[in-house]
C-alpha cells in the first residue's frame, strides 16, 4: 500500500474513533486491553454492634428485712436500675423480670415488671413479688433480668433480703360439742376433730392443750373434770392415750405442726396442717343429768409451741 493511501486509513479511523472516545467507550476498552481501567463496581457488608444491657443497681432498702402476713402472702415492691450503652431506648420493657429465690425453695417471681423512669442510658422499673407466709425464713437472693430488643440479656443476683420468721396458727372449729351422752357411755369421741392450721414460716411446733373442768349449768356444785378427757392427733387412738389435766397445758405427742401450704387441707409434713381429737373416757356416775360447759371456769386453749 502507498504512502498516501496509508495516511488517509489513518485519518477516516480517527474519525470513527472519536465520538467513541467522547463517550469513554474508548477508555474503557483500553483499560480492559492494558489494565487500567477507570471504574469498577464493589459490594457492601456492614454489621451494626450491639451491647448487652446490665443492671447496675438494685434497690432492697425497703425490704431488707420483711415479715410474712399471717396466713396470705406478703407484696414486696422494689425497684432495680438497667443501662443500655446503646440507649435507653434499647431495652425490652417487657422483658424485665424479678426471682426472690432460696435453695430448695419454691421460686417468687414476676415477669411483668413495669417501668417509670429513663434517663439517658439508664431505666427504672419497679417489681412487685409475692412471698407466701410458709415460705422459708431465712436470706434470699434478689435476682433480677432484662433484654434489649436484640434479645441480649442482662442480670444482677447480687443483692438479698431476710425473711423473717413467723410463729402463728389458727384452728376450726372453735367449739367441741358431744352427741347425747349417758351416765354408763364410756369413750366417746367428739363431733368435731379441731383442724390446726400453721399460718405462719416457723417448723416442728408442738401442739399443747390447755383443758379446764365441765362445770353443770343446772346444778354448779357437779363437774365432768377434765382428767375424763383425752387426746391425741387423727391418726392415733384417741380415747387411751393422752389424758388432759385441769388448768394444765398438755402436750398432744404426736401432732407436730410442720410448715406448709394449709389450703391442701390434708394432715403431712407439708401440708402445714394437724387434726386433733378429743374423747370423753367417762363420767361420774353420781352426776346428775344436765347441760356441763366450759362457761363457768373458762373455755379450753389449744396453742402451738416452739
Amino acid at each position: 500500500m502507498k504512502r498516501g493511501e496509508v495516511i488517509i486509513l489513518l485519518g477516516m479511523l480517527i474519525l470513527l474513533i472519536s465520538p467513541m472516545a467522547s463517550a469513554n467507550i474508548f477508555s474503557d476498552i483500553w483499560g480492559k486491553i492494558t489494565g487500567k481501567a477507570t471504574s469498577d463496581t464493589t459490594s457492601l457488608n456492614i454489621t451494626i454492634g450491639n451491647s448487652a444491657p446490665t443492671i447496675p443497681l438494685v434497690y432492697n432498702g425497703s425490704i431488707a428485712a420483711t415479715d410474712p402476713s399471717i396466713g396470705s402472702f406478703k407484696s414486696i415492691t422494689f425497684n432495680f436500675t438497667a443501662r443500655d450503652t446503646d440507649g435507653a431506648s434499647n431495652l425490652n420493657d417487657s422483658a424485665a423480670a424479678a426471682y426472690f429465690q432460696r435453695a430448695s425453695e419454691a421460686t417468687r417471681s414476676n415477669t411483668s415488671c413495669s417501668t417509670f423512669t429513663a434517663i439517658g442510658n439508664d431505666k427504672n422499673y419497679s417489681c412487685t413479688v409475692n412471698m407466701w407466709y410458709f415460705d422459708q425464713p431465712g436470706s434470699w437472693t434478689i435476682n433480677v433480668t432484662i433484654r434489649d430488643i436484640n434479645s441480649a440479656t442482662g442480670a444482677n443476683s447480687s443483692t438479698f433480703f431476710t425473711y423473717n420468721l413467723l410463729t402463728a396458727m389458727n384452728m376450726s372449729p372453735t367449739a367441741l360439742t358431744w352427741p347425747a351422752v349417758s351416765l354408763t357411755d364410756t369413750d366417746i369421741e367428739a363431733n368435731q376433730n379441731i383442724t390446726i392450721n400453721n399460718t405462719g414460716n416457723d417448723v416442728d411446733l408442738s401442739v399443747n392443750v390447755t383443758a379446764r373442768d365441765l362445770r353443770g349449768e343446772t346444778t354448779t356444785t357437779q363437774y365432768i373434770y377434765s382428767n375424763n378427757f383425752t387426746v391425741n392427733n387423727v391418726t392415733a387412738d384417741p380415747c387411751n392415750v393422752i389424758e388432759m389435766v385441769n388448768a394444765t397445758s398438755t402436750n398432744v405427742t404426736n401432732a407436730i405442726l410442720q410448715r406448709g401450704n394449709n389450703s391442701l387441707n390434708y394432715w403431712n409434713a407439708t401440708s402445714g396442717q394437724e387434726q386433733t381429737v378429743y374423747c370423753l373416757q367417762a363420767v361420774l356416775p353420781t352426776i346428775s343429768a344436765q347441760s356441763y360447759s366450759t362457761s363457768a371456769l373458762g373455755a379450753w386453749t389449744v396453742a402451738v409451741v416452739t
